[in-house]
C-alpha cells in the first residue's frame, strides 16, 4: 500500500499595496526566522538524553507483559549505571491501537521528532512494512525484536535491524528436524501471508536435500467438517507429519484443534506463534507433543543469571526469553550510543553492522548487511510441548 501526502490547497495571494521588494524582504526575514527557530529546536536536543520509544499495540504488550518488563528493567539499570556520566534513558509505549492508520500516524510523528534516538517496532507486520520506511527516511534506527517480513531485510536499508531469526531460518530449522525424525510425506498448512510463505518456501527448499518431500499444501481450513475432506486426502497420501504456518496465534490453535479432534497421533511441527503462554495453557491438551523452533538462541552465562535475579526481584516472577529480548534490545541501542558517545544514525548503523556484534545477557547479537540477525540455524533449538510448557529437545 502506498501513501500519498496531503497537499495544501492552492490559495490565491490577496491583493495589497506591498511592493515586490517589500514582499521579497518579508519573505527573506521569515526564512531567516524559521531557520533560526529550526536551529534553536535542534540545539534543545540533549545528546545525553536517549529516548527510545516502543511502537506497537499497548493492550497486547501489557497482556504479554514479558517484553515490556524487560525493557523497563533495562531502563532502570541503565539510568543507575550511567547517571554519573550525565546520561538519561527514557522509553514509553506509543500505542498504535493495532490499527494500520494509527500505526502510520504514530510512526510519522516519531519520524519527525528530533529527540527520538531509535524506535523499537513491535507492530503488526502489515503495518511495519510501511512504517519501517517512514521511520528510516526520517533518520531513525528501527529495531524489530519480534520479527518482520524477510523481504524488508533485503532492501539495502541500513537503518533497519531484526534481532530474531528470519522466517527462512525458522523454516530451515523445522525442515532439519523433520529430516532428523525421518518424516517422508509432509503436508503444509499455511494461510498465504507473506511471512508464512517465506517460512514454507524455506522449509521445502531445505527438505529437497533429504528423503522427505511436501505432498500437500492447504491454504485454508474453514471448519471441522471442511477438515474431514482434507484429512481424507492426507490419509490417502500417507501424510506422516503436518507443518502449521499460520499468522495469528488464536487461529493457529484453532487449526491445531481441528487436527487433534481427528488424529491425536499425527506429528505436528508449528512455527513459534504457538509459544504464546496464555493460549498454550488454555490449549495444552491439543498442544501436547507439538514441536516448534525457538525464536532466540539463549546462551547460559553469569551475566544471564544476574539478569534473571534482577528480574525476579523486580517483578517477583521468572524471566522468559521475551523478557531477555526486551532487556537486550534496549541495552543494545543504549550501550552502543553511550560507548561511542554518538547518536548519529549513520555512524551507529555502521557500528551495529560490525562483525563482532554486541554481547547481551542472552548472547551475541550480530547483524547481516541487510539488517537480518546472523544465525547459525543448527543452534536454533527445537522445543516440544509437555503439559502446557515448551521444553528443549535434546539432540
Amino acid at each position: 500500500m502506498s501513501l500519498q501526502a496531503d497537499k495544501w490547497p492552492n490559495q490565491r495571494a490577496a491583493r495589497g499595496n506591498l511592493s515586490r521588494k517589500q514582499v521579497l524582504g518579508w519573505g527573506l526575514i521569515c526564512f531567516i526566522l524559521l531557520s533560526l527557530m529550526g536551529c534553536a529546536s535542534e540545539q534543545k536536543v540533549n545528546p545525553k538524553e536517549l529516548y527510545i520509544p516502543v511502537l506497537g499495540d499497548a493492550a497486547w504488550l501489557k497482556e504479554d507483559g514479558a517484553f515490556i518488563s524487560g525493557v523497563e528493567l533495562a531502563v532502570e539499570v541503565l539510568n543507575k549505571e550511567y547517571t554519573a556520566e550525565g546520561y538519561t534513558v527514557k522509553t514509553e509505549v506509543i500505542d498504535d491501537l493495532a490499527s494500520y492508520d494509527k500505526g502510520v500516524e504514530m510512526a510519522t510523528r516519531l519520524s519527525t521528532e528530533k529527540t527520538v534516538t531509535a524506535v523499537i517496532n513491535l507492530q503488526d507486520f502489515d503495518v511495519s512494512k510501511t512504517t519501517a520506511g517512514i521511520l528510516s527516511e526520517g533518520g531513525k534506527l528501527v529495531f524489530f525484536p519480534y520479527g518482520v517480513f524477510d523481504s524488508l531485510m533485503n532492501q539495502g536499508n541500513n537503518k533497519l535491524f531484526c534481532n530474531v531469526p528470519s522466517f527462512a531460518d525458522l523454516g530451515t530449522a523445522m525442515a532439519g528436524y523433520a529430516a532428523q525424525k525421518g518424516f517422508k510425506r509432509i503436508a503444509i498448512y499455511h494461510n498465504g501471508i507473506t511471512s508464512q510463505e517465506e517460512l514454507a518456501t524455506a522449509f521445502e527448499l531445505a527438505l529437497s536435500s533429504t528423503e522427505g518431500k511436501v505432498v500437500d499444501y492447504v491454504p485454508n481450513i474453514s471448519s471441522q467438517s471442511d477438515f474431514e475432506t482434507v484429512y481424507s486426502r492426507w490419509k490417502a497420501l500417507d501424510v506422516d507429519c503436518v507443518v502449521i504456518a499460520q499468522y495469528g496465534s488464536e487461529r493457529a490453535y484453532e487449526v491445531l484443534g481441528m487436527i487433534r479432534n481427528k488424529d491425536n497421533n499425527l506429528a505436528v511441527i508449528g512455527e513459534p506463534i504457538f509459544s504464546t503462554a496464555n493460549l498454550l495453557s488454555e490449549n495444552k491438551k491439543n498442544a501436547e507433543n507439538l514441536v516448534i523452533p525457538s525464536t532466540l538462541i539463549i546462551k547460559e552465562s553469569e551475566k544471564l543469571n544476574k539478569f534473571r535475579e534482577q528480574y525476579r526481584q523486580k517483578f517477583n516472577k521468572e524471566a522468559d526469553i521475551w523478557a531477555v529480548q526486551g532487556y537486550d534490545t534496549m541495552r543494545l541501542i543504549t550501550d552502543t550510543c553511550i560507548n561511542t558517545g554518538c547518536t548519529d544514525p549513520e555512524i551507529l548503523s555502521e557500528i551495529l553492522h560490525a562483525a563482532k556484534g554486541y554481547e547481551g545477557v542472552g548472547g551475541t547479537i550480530a547483524f547481516l548487511e541487510g539488517g537480518a540477525l546472523k544465525v547459525n540455524v543448527q543452534d536454533l533449538q527445537m522445543l516440544v510441548s509437555r503439559n502446557g510448557q515448551f521444553a528443549g529437545i535434546k539432540n
